[in-house]
């Protein structure tokens, strides 16, 4: 055994009469380098490494084979609901691909994400950019350069990168069509535009409204921080105008939620006097009173096709496309109504 009682890979050799190299193929199948190990043997270390209490050591895996089983993800913000709960889904796919998935915080702040990065890059197999934030192409580039395999996630579809990410331009269409046919001629719009995928949002929502010719005002266009606080503001300032919206289109259900609350405080009925629609299709939504309609992005097929591309691309494969983009639904509840004004 040995010192301080720490199992090791020579500890389970000796007890099987086997090499330090076998028991490492047989714990590591990733391992490429065709060489053959028998099931009775593979039985034996198994069954050697349950009865010694054997638990690997992921970066002393990394030195000696190059892989250390570990992915890692830097999320923009971990109080995003959206975002966490495509973190959660993340760490599932990657339990199914039988690897680890170890998550670091960026709070918005890119030189915290760039530090991390210096410790992800050495020891993490491939990594997880999730949500985009201001100044995230230097961090692609400090990537590429380190030839290091990553996908951005939920980082919109304009990245010079492998990406994941909702159809923006659909789910825009999706909610604007449905607003429209419910006789909505002045939809307002609630987002923040610092993130890429929401200013995609934006340009589709200004493209809807000059191809339908719908009723247009300069401060329909409501840009604010992702919080609900700065939404009730958003959406009391739009209901204060001379001619207030009959609808607000909000580019996530964090902002639909606090719309909600910003008019529910005015004395406005939702949605009686004003729809409000969300994007996401967050666990919170479903469960508010009135609860949310919204653009739900499929968080598992994302989490799905983000972990398979990036497995891929550490694998050395080069994918047919560079992004993939998944189509969204639109989730018809409780918030939105007709209008006859």
């Amino acid at each position: 055994m040995s010192h301080r009682g720490r199992v090791t890979i020579a500890d389970v050799a000796k007890a099987v009469g086997v090499s330090a190299g076998t028991v490492s193929r047989v714990l590591n199948p990733r391992l490429n380098d065709n060489v053959k190990i028998s099931d009775a043997t593979r039985q034996l270390v198994l069954a050697a490494v349950k009865e010694l209490g054997y638990q690997a050591n992921p970066f002393a895996s990394a030195l000696r084979t190059q892989r250390s089983g570990v992915v890692g993800a830097i999320i923009r913000d971990v109080s995003d609901p959206f975002l966490s709960l495509m973190s959660r889904e993340l760490q599932h796919m990657a339990h199914r691909q039988g690897i680890d998935l170890m998550l670091c915080h960026a709070e918005y702040d890119l030189e915290t994400v760039r530090r991390q990065l210096k410790f992800m890059i050495k020891w993490f197999d491939g990594l997880l950019l999730i949500g985009d934030m201001p100044g995230d192409r230097v961090v692609f580039q400090d990537l590429q350069e380190h030839n290091i395999p990553f996908v951005a996630v939920a980082c919109g579809t304009q990245v010079n990168a492998p990406f994941v990410n909702t159809d923006e331009e659909r789910g825009m269409t999706l909610g604007m069509d449905y607003l429209y046919n419910l006789g909505h001629r002045r939809i307002a719009f609630i987002g923040t535009i610092d993130h890429a995928g929401t200013r995609e949002r934006l340009s589709s929502y200004q493209e809807y409204v000059a191809q339908k010719s719908l009723i247009w005002h300069d401060d329909y266009v409501q840009p604010c921080a992702y919080t609900r606080s700065a939404a009730i503001d958003a959406a009391q300032t739009l209901l204060s105008l001379a001619e207030p919206p009959t609808a607000i289109f909000c580019t996530s259900d964090l902002q639909a939620l606090g719309a909600v609350s910003g008019a529910l405080q005015m004395g406005w009925r939702v949605p009686e006097m004003v729809s409000i629609l969300g994007f996401d299709d967050i666990e919170e939504s479903n469960f508010t009173f009135p609860s949310l309609s919204t653009i739900r992005q499929p968080v598992g097929a994302l989490a799905e096709a983000a972990m398979n591309l990036l497995m891929s691309l550490i694998e050395g494969n080069t994918p047919e496309h560079q992004g993939v983009v998944i189509q969204p639904r639109l989730m018809v509840r409780r918030s939105c109504c007709p209008t006859y004004t």
